[in-house]
């Protein structure tokens, strides 16, 4: 009984290290960078502060919506690149001599 107990500890542990690891940080990162930039290009092409602050927040926080999505496609990616080589030799079984009926 204490050797299961031991087990599903290490694999609390294991699953906590792995989701300490990512980090989904786009959109504050967009949100900062959005502002920064937004005051600058606004003052420089609007005169106005802060109408270059509102888009520039709204730009960066969609960005950043964009970057989250695409890293985590990459990673749901990964895992079913890493299933695919299984599933590639299970559809090449399929019989190769089936030929689809023709209506005349």
């Amino acid at each position: 009984m204490s050797e299961d107990k031991d087990i599903k500890n290490q694999n609390e542990n294991e699953n906590k290290e792995e989701k300490q690891g990512e980090s989904h940080n786009g959109i504050a990162l967009g949100m900062c960078f959005g502002v920064a930039l937004g005051m600058s290009f606004g003052q420089l092409l609007y005169k106005n502060m802060a109408l270059g602050m509102c888009m520039g927040l709204s730009l960066g926080v969609c960005f950043g919506a964009i970057y989250d999505a695409s890293k985590n496609k990459k990673k749901a990616d990964g895992e079913t690149a890493e299933q695919s080589p299984e599933n590639k030799q299970n559809s090449e079984a399929a019989p190769e001599d089936h030929q689809p009926e023709r209506d005349e």
